[in-house]
């Protein structure tokens, strides 16, 4: 079945390629703008198959006497087989010579089938239990570079996300154990955020860093239902080993830093297509995430590139701030390029965590960091 799988998504991601051309809508005579809408074909874990439509539109806000990176505007529509509505905007905007970062998504979530099983870094996989909710959720940033001479931005995060409709058809322990967001959440929180941003490229980054670190304060007086505050550190580096032939080790450290009462959904949560690939997301939760991930990327041929990466990481309470009980994950991967210019692939990897536990497929677009 995994080969048949397999198959399928390789030819849904050859034809993507080629139809690129096909159904880019626009480029202006200065080549600083390109709308491009394609058909796309999606494969997670959390999902299954997902079909729909990825718009794009690639600028460059130009300043002659300073370099100012490519910024990007996505929209992405899904129809799932679980029969899940998926749509999800998101920007990354670089103002003329990069003085100001605006940088965000959003997500709508209609009839999202997911999995429950219960809070800590050792649950057992027989506490699985199926409940569905619907989401509603936005999250910016905005900052000001501080110096001339360095991509440093200081400013400010706003987020708001509710799940509703929560709800389950099965015994478990999100019926028999007292849960916070067992019902559905609120949540609006703000708060100081700092990015270094030292990368080349945003989508698929080949030399520099980046640091992110937030703070927000969710509260009562917001209009959140609870009261708690997250602290997220995000670090990456990219070493371009081989200049001339383009490969590329990436590396990161990620941290989601949970203290209070929060919701369910809103706990730091291991797994899914960016952070420990092999795991389902939210496979393990807990007030506490902390990540490795390292993955070294290679062109093949032509537009086809390959990938192998691996992962340690686990969730924790503030009692439990050691090495015990790590998690693995590894896999490999291709890369199909659908815009040279900016670098931006179409990714398809099969990664692999618990030994006890098959390996998951995903397909979609850009790095995973």
């Amino acid at each position: 079945m995994k080969k048949i799988i397999l198959i399928a998504l390789l030819a849904g991601s050859t034809l993507l390629v080629r139809a690129q051309k096909k159904f880019r809508l626009w480029s202006d005579t200065s080549k600083n703008v390109r709308n491009i809408i394609l058909p796309i074909l999606v494969y997670t874990p959390e999902t299954h198959m997902g079909v729909g439509a990825l718009g794009v539109r690639l600028w460059k806000n130009i300043d002659s006497l300073h370099e100012t990176r490519t910024s990007n505007a996505e929209l992405v529509l899904l129809y799932t087989s679980r029969q899940q509505l998926i749509i999800i905007p998101r920007y990354t905007i670089f103002t003329k010579g990069e003085r100001y970062l605006f940088e965000g998504f959003g997500e709508e979530l209609i009839g999202f089938r997911d999995f429950y099983f219960g809070r800590g870094n050792q649950t057992p996989s027989g506490n699985r239990q199926l409940f569905y909710y619907d989401v509603l959720g936005w999250e910016n940033r905005v900052g000001r570079k501080i110096f001339k001479k360095e991509r440093l931005f200081v400013g400010l995060e706003t987020r708001a996300i509710q799940f509703y409709n929560l709800h389950t058809k099965e015994n478990g322990l999100l019926d028999t154990v007292p849960i916070t967001g067992r019902t559905g959440s609120s949540s609006i929180g703000l708060g100081p955020a700092l990015t270094w941003d030292k990368r080349d490229n945003v989508v698929n980054p080949s030399k520099g860093f980046y640091w992110d670190l937030r703070y927000s304060t969710y509260s009562n007086s917001l209009g959140s239902t609870v009261n708690y505050h997250r602290l997220l550190i995000d670090f990456r580096k990219y070493f371009n080993v081989k200049p001339s032939k383009r490969h590329i080790l990436a590396l990161q450290i990620f941290g989601n830093f949970i203290r209070g009462d929060a919701p369910f959904k809103e706990l730091a949560e291991l797994g899914g297509p960016r952070i420990m690939r092999g795991y389902y997301r939210g496979r393990y939760r807990d007030n506490y995430l902390t990540a490795f991930q390292a993955e070294y990327r290679l062109p093949l041929y032509k537009r086809i590139g390959i990938v192998a990466f691996a992962g340690l990481g686990k969730v924790y309470n503030p009692d439990e701030a050691n090495f015990n009980g790590m998690h693995y994950s590894y896999g490999t991967g291709l890369r199909f390029n659908i815009n040279k210019r900016e670098r931006l692939n179409l990714r398809l990897d099969y990664a692999m965590g618990d030994p006890r536990q098959h390996g998951y497929f995903y397909l979609g677009f850009a790095e995973s960091f």
